[in-house]
């Protein structure tokens, strides 16, 4: 039995539906009312899911969403499908432009199948329930007598016919009044291991990155930043980059000094021939080393935000820890690159960015001046429209982390580019990458705790400075009756910036390493006590199955295993790190991580392995490999092999199971990676009797 949605009429005037064949398709729009910021992206937008059948049987579904890995180019699709009924080898994805009926786009902190679970489905559900009434009508029955099932629509008495018969009656049928969405129990597509839109193009090499753009009589950029953050260039020299005749200009943007050949290579030969100096200002006293005992003087500001429950007063005998974690860059492997090409009135732009909406926004900051804004904003306004002449074309992302968020490169791309009648592609040295990012902050945590007669906690005193990215996250699912969590920002010169799981990653850790401690002052199993502090649910049964499966493959008697669990993003993790002792000199080695999580339905189970490995990977790599310092202002470390990754040999064995339940779906991408530190620091508290006190943990 299918379940109804009933638009009300608030709710109707977002939802827009047109049926109508053009060039032999039909075509199925959705909005939905979700508003564009009017400072970043200049225009209200309203997201739009659009789905197009053709005569030929294929059916295009358009995505909205960044692809930089994470699955949206199968993942969206698979929802529309669903409802659609139509078989998955037919299904073709399209990549939206930067255009109203798509909405403020923006990829990142997990939402892409929140945000679309129930509005993709239902420009589903809505296409298959007009194919339902134009198959009715031609039968002359009622559309109750009729089912879509892949791609076609029968009647009750066996008759059937193709959806690409059916798209001439389908033009002039109205919009239903209901959507009807398939309860989870009818599901044939969500749920299943299908394979990857994008994998197939990745695979032969014909998958487009930024970096992979290539237009006719198309210039090679880079960029050279001043090496202190926040100072400018004072003068420079080019006479030795002038000498190469793949040169083509040197000149001064507002982020630095722009170099442009022929060819990559010669831009980046050219940029390491000139003589620069620079106006470094006050930001080249910073010293991350300094700046961690700053974080520990915090007491003497303001806290920013403060949570309390019950009657949270430091009294009585307490337990104390401090935690001090560093700064993070992303290390996407993929470079910062865009393309642009001011061609005669229309600018055009290719860029792995994480936000087509805020890409356009800055080019056109950069690109009209207040006079033109303005007019457009009101022709938005009143005529309902968007400025078409700035055209935004979103490449896979090779690797975003929330790096992409940010619209830098592209800036940099468009000053550029507006100096030449042909397109320019800005790409920045792996150097620059390291040393201009918008970095993970730096956070110090300081903890306390007074136990029962039991060893419970009664009293958690929390504090967190330095972060200033939604600290809030400290917050947890332990029964703890008082309760006080304080945040305390600190200006800094160092640009800072969403961070794969953002500030769950640092709360995380030391919420859960500080558990452990408390576990052994009150002689406690560290995995009994946390079962003991859990309550009963999503989160608590995570933490049951993955001991459950430590203990199925059971334990040899020289290792030593961490837990720790996280509900983050709507999903619910618990993971299990295995620590044993290694060979060559070395202290110790991750042999196995184990990790659960409660995802609600999963709409792909091997998607949801694959995010769940890669944020293992990622987070084990964060605790125990990278860091970034700063000396007089500058980033110490410039490329991978300081600041590396793990490779494929350095690998524990990675085991993850899904809870299956009918809850609607969570977070995939960031939900992994807050439990795998303090699940690491756990183990070798285990293993050596020493709580972790600062990241990274050196194992060798």
């Amino acid at each position: 039995m299918e379940q109804g949605r009933s638009f009300s009429p608030d709710r109707r005037r977002f939802l827009k539906a047109s049926a109508a064949v053009a060039g032999g398709s039909l075509l199925i729009g959705i909005n939905w009312n979700l508003q564009a910021d009017s400072d970043t992206g200049d225009i209200d937008f309203q997201p739009n899911a659009w789905v197009a059948l053709h005569v030929d049987g294929r059916v295009e579904i358009t995505v909205a969403e960044s692809e930089m890995g994470q699955g949206p180019y199968t993942l969206m699709p698979m929802l529309v499908a669903e409802e659609l009924e139509v078989p998955w080898e037919r299904v073709r994805v399209l990549r939206a432009g930067v255009d109203p009926v798509y909405g403020f786009q923006l990829t990142g902190g997990s939402t892409s199948i929140r945000k679309g679970w129930v509005m993709l489905r239902e420009a589903g559900a809505i296409a298959r329930q007009i194919l339902l009434q134009a198959a009715a009508r031609q039968w002359g029955i009622e559309p109750s007598r009729c089912r879509a099932e892949n791609g076609r629509v029968f009647d009750d008495g066996g008759r059937s016919i193709s959806y690409e018969q059916l798209l001439p009656v389908a033009t002039g049928m109205p919009l239903p009044d209901k959507a009807w969405l398939k309860p989870p129990s009818q599901f044939r597509v969500i749920g299943q291991p299908l394979p990857r839109k994008d994998v197939p193009d990745k695979v032969t090499g014909q998958a487009r990155y930024g970096i992979d753009v290539r237009l006719p009589g198309q210039l090679q950029a880079t960029v050279v930043h001043c090496p202190v953050f926040g100072g400018r260039l004072k003068s420079y020299n080019d006479r030795k980059a002038r000498k190469s005749p793949a040169l083509v200009d040197v000149f001064e943007i507002e982020e630095g000094l722009a170099i442009v050949a022929r060819d990559s290579w010669s831009a980046f030969q050219a940029a390491k021939s000139i003589d620069i100096e620079w106006e470094e200002g006050d930001g080249a006293s910073f010293d991350s080393d300094e700046w961690a005992e700053r974080l520990r003087d915090y007491e003497k500001r303001e806290a920013s935000r403060v949570f309390t429950a019950g009657e949270p007063q430091p009294s009585g005998e307490l337990i104390r820890a401090e935690y001090l974690q560093p700064f993070q860059a992303h290390m996407t492997m993929e470079p910062m690159n865009c393309t642009v090409h001011f061609d005669e009135d229309r600018l055009r732009i290719w860029a792995p960015t994480q936000s087509p909406s805020l890409a356009y926004g800055t080019a056109k900051r950069l690109s009209q001046n207040a006079i033109e804004r303005g007019w457009h904003k009101l022709m938005n306004r009143v005529f309902g429209g968007y400025d078409d002449s700035i055209e935004v074309n979103t490449t896979l992302l090779g690797g975003g982390f929330g790096r992409r968020l940010q619209q830098d490169f592209v800036a940099e791309a468009v000053q550029i580019a507006s100096r030449f009648d042909v397109p320019v592609q800005l790409l920045w040295t792996r150097e620059e990458d390291v040393q201009h990012d918008f970095y993970h902050p730096m956070t110090f945590h300081r903890l306390a705790a007074r136990l029962d007669d039991k060893g419970r906690p009664q009293l958690w005193l929390h504090d967190i400075a330095g972060g200033g990215i939604s600290d809030g996250g400290a917050r947890h699912a332990y029964g703890i009756e008082h309760q006080r969590i304080r945040s305390y920002n600190f200006p800094q010169p160092v640009p800072k910036g969403p961070w794969r799981s953002v500030s769950p990653h640092f709360n995380v850790f030391a919420v859960e390493h500080f558990i452990d401690e408390l576990a052994r002052k009150a002689n406690r199993d560290p995995l009994e006590y946390r079962l003991d502090l859990l309550p009963a649910g999503r989160l608590r049964h995570c933490l049951e199955r993955v001991a459950e499966l430590v203990q199925q493959d059971g334990l040899a008697d020289d290792v030593s295993v961490g837990y720790a669990v996280a509900s983050t993003f709507d999903s619910h993790v618990a993971e299990a790190v295995v620590l044993q002792p290694a060979e060559k000199n070395a202290s110790y080695r991750v042999a196995r991580v184990y990790c659960v999580i409660d995802c609600g339905i999963a709409i792909n189970p091997d998607i949801v392995r694959q995010q769940m490995e890669s944020s293992i990977i990622f987070g084990l790599t964060a605790a125990t490999l990278t860091r970034i310092t700063f000396r007089k202002g500058r980033v110490q470390q410039s490329n991978f092999h300081d600041v590396p990754t793990l490779r494929m040999h350095q690998l524990p064995e990675i085991r993850v199971e899904i809870m299956e339940n009918e809850e609607k779906p969570g977070g995939l991408g960031e939900p992994g990676v807050p439990p795998l530190a303090p699940a690491l620091a756990n183990a070798w508290l285990a293993a050596t009797g020493e709580p972790v006190r600062e990241l990274p943990l050196q194992l060798a």
